[in-house]
């Protein structure tokens, strides 16, 4: 099987959408993500995942197949009238951010083809459109096949 950025994608979309939320509602109140297009936001977790295409390590890779690249994980909740700036929705996002970064810890380990991960602090704004967004950027080394 091929190793490549877009397997790397596919494989963070499974992940995520395998967690469950820990301050879930309901069972439908799940994170539903989507690769590489902003689509419209449905439900109350919407994930966006992006990257850039994979490149070569420039230095210090030790083979040809040393790659790197980066991912930008973009989650959306919807904010209803009179709940901007709520903190139950911030801390719900928080403790989502820090959830799927977990998980994204234990696939860095688990997985032969990943050599290392250097996740940035996610960040939290409200869009002033009724959004709040958490966005986290995350490097990855991984040996391309």
């Amino acid at each position: 099987m091929a190793f490549d950025t877009a397997t790397i994608l596919d494989q963070l979309a499974e992940r995520i959408e395998a967690l469950t939320p820990a301050t879930q509602a309901n069972r439908d109140d799940r994170y539903q993500v989507t690769i590489g297009v902003d689509a419209a936001m449905v439900g109350k977790r919407h994930v966006l995942l992006e990257a850039e295409g994979g490149i070569r390590r420039p230095s210090g890779g030790r083979t040809c197949d040393d790659w790197q690249t980066t991912v930008e994980i973009t989650t959306d909740y919807p904010l209803s009238q009179g709940e901007r700036g709520a903190r139950g929705v911030y801390s719900h996002a928080l403790q989502d951010s820090e959830d799927m970064l977990a998980d994204l810890y234990l696939w860095s380990v688990t997985t032969a083809a990943i050599q290392k991960i250097e996740p940035q602090p996610a960040t939290i704004d409200d869009d002033g459109k009724g959004v709040l967004r958490v966005l986290r950027t995350i490097y990855i080394e991984f040996k391309r096949s």
